[in-house]
């Protein structure tokens, strides 16, 4: 179980720190042996959507690409493109200004990219070294671990990845840098990533890290996530942190949680958590939104949850919503 597995990888995480920026010297090197972008590629971690840029119209991918260029970077995966993910390949893309890296992008090796520059490519890089040197980026601020260099790691195939990734979420990091590392491991990393997230969601001090690792956890595709968020829904100690748990339960899409949300309404004390859990409801698909708080309005709840549930209601606006309050009203 992950109690067991977090001191080893813990330990891990701490030789591969140690050994970070020797393994790194070799290809710093290179990469900053000149002014300008260089590019490499490295193998993608599987079971994910290739990332790049993709220009949205009423909801639907009309472009793809991206403009090295650009100040500011915003990507996204596609799960409707035919052609994503089918190089298996990761392409990291580095700005070097005056010998040194100053920005980090990461994409697909099929994402078009554009720049009104040349990009000197190094191929080939070792993608544990890669790993090294992005995270000795990281160590040093030389980029910014929310929007660029945790997610080119991420991203690699590589086991150090891995290790780099289960370090930055421990405590000797920033909140806002923890989050960020739980988020991608959530996203890129599988069962493996999940095991770590959940630790951190059972046992940290800290209730927005534990709230955020839900979140995170949430993003995971690694089988029995409900579970251990229903779990956490029940067990922790903080409010808030049990009121995301609810959300972020009716948001996975799984038929049981209409069901098991309501459950908790009986069991639950607080009236805040409560509250939460009614608004959680109002977030269900496919009509199941409006079945729960009406089941709700006519079970015996206190005024406290029949009160969010006579809102939420309210703002449906569906032909069901319409239907309970005639018959309400009569």
């Amino acid at each position: 179980m992950i109690t067991r597995l977090m001191p080893i990888a813990a330990l891990a995480a701490l030789g591969f720190a140690a050994r970070a920026t020797a393994i790194g010297d070799d290809l710093d090197s290179r990469v900053t042996a000149g002014d300008g972008w260089v590019a490499y590629r490295v193998p993608m971690v599987a079971g994910v959507n290739e990332p790049c840029c993709y220009s949205v119209r009423q909801g639907a991918a009309t472009e793809k690409g991206c403009n090295l260029d650009w100040g500011g970077w915003s990507f996204a995966s596609n799960s409707d493109d035919p052609g994503a993910a089918l190089d298996g390949r990761l392409v990291v893309y580095l700005r070097v200004e005056h010998g040194r890296v100053e920005r980090v992008r990461a994409v697909g090796a099929s994402c078009p990219v554009r720049t009104e520059g040349t990009i000197r490519w190094i191929d080939p890089v070792d993608p544990a070294s890669s790993v090294a040197m992005l995270s000795s980026l990281l160590d040093h601020r030389a980029v910014d671990a929310e929007h660029s260099g945790l997610v080119a790691l991420a991203y690699h195939a590589d086991a150090s990845a891995m290790r780099a990734l289960t370090g930055r979420a421990g405590p000797s990091h920033t909140l806002k840098e923890r989050e960020q590392a739980l988020f991608w491991l959530g996203q890129t990393r599988g069962a493996e990533g999940a095991d770590v997230i959940e630790h951190y969601a059972t046992t940290d001090a800290d209730p927005k890290l534990r709230a955020q690792a839900i979140f995170a956890l949430s993003q995971s595709k690694a089988a029995e996530v409900y579970a251990h968020i229903l779990t956490m829904a029940h067990e922790d100690p903080a409010e808030h942190v049990r009121g995301q748990a609810f959300f972020w339960l009716a948001h996975l899409n799984d038929a049981r949680a209409k069901d098991d949300i309501i459950a908790a309404l009986k069991t639950e004390s607080s009236d805040r958590v409560r509250e939460q859990a009614v608004f959680a409801l109002s977030q269900l698909r496919d009509g199941a939104a409006d079945e729960a708080l009406i089941a709700v309005l006519r079970g015996d709840y206190p005024r406290a949850v029949k009160k969010p549930a006579l809102f939420w209601l309210g703002h449906s606006g569906s032909p069901q919503a319409m239907a309970y309050f005639d018959e309400a009203l009569k």
